[in-house]
C-alpha cells in the first residue's frame, strides 16, 4: 500500500469519527478492506459493555494449535463451515489448520455458542492466534 492511500484512510478515519475499526487486508493479489461502526452512543462506553458482556456470557477463546493456513471446514460441500450462533460440543472439531497439505483439526475445549469468528478460510493463522470467541452460557434460543 503506498504512502497516498494510507493518507486517504487517515483522512476518512478523522472526518468519521463512528468507525471504530478499519481493517485492510492484501492477501494473494486481493485487497479487502472491513470497517466496523461504533455503536452510536459514546465510544468511551463501548469497553466497559464488552467487560459486562464478558461477565455476563464468560467468553471464552479458540486459539490455533499451531501456524498454517485456516480452513472453516475440510469439505464446503459435505460439512459447511460454522456461523455466528451455531453450538458447539466439548471435543467438536471447528476448523483446521492446514500445513504442507495436511489437514490438523482444531478441536473445541469449551461448549457453548459462537460468538465471533476471528478468522476466514484460507487465512495465514499463527500459533496462539484467534479463532472463535465461544459463550459458555449454551445455545441460543
Amino acid at each position: 500500500m503506498d504512502l497516498k492511500k494510507v493518507r486517504q484512510i487517515v483522512s476518512l478515519l478523522q472526518e468519521h469519527p463512528t468507525i471504530a475499526e478499519l481493517e485492510v487486508r492484501n492477501m494473494r493479489g486481493f485487497s479487502k478492506i472491513r470497517v466496523r461502526m461504533s455503536p452510536s452512543d459514546s465510544s468511551a462506553s463501548q469497553p466497559q459493555t464488552a467487560e459486562k458482556l464478558a461477565v455476563q456470557e464468560q467468553l471464552c477463546t479458540i486459539e490455533s494449535p499451531s501456524v498454517g493456513w485456516f480452513l472453516a471446514a475440510a469439505d464446503l460441500e459435505e460439512n459447511p463451515p460454522l456461523i455466528e450462533g451455531s453450538f458447539v460440543s466439548q471435543g467438536e472439531t471447528v476448523g483446521y489448520i492446514e500445513i504442507h497439505g495436511l489437514k490438523n483439526p482444531v478441536v473445541s475445549q469449551f461448549e457453548g455458542t459462537i460468538r465471533q469468528i476471528h478468522a476466514e478460510t484460507g487465512q495465514p493463522v499463527e500459533y496462539g492466534q484467534r479463532l472463535y470467541t465461544i459463550s459458555l452460557s449454551g445455545p441460543s434460543g
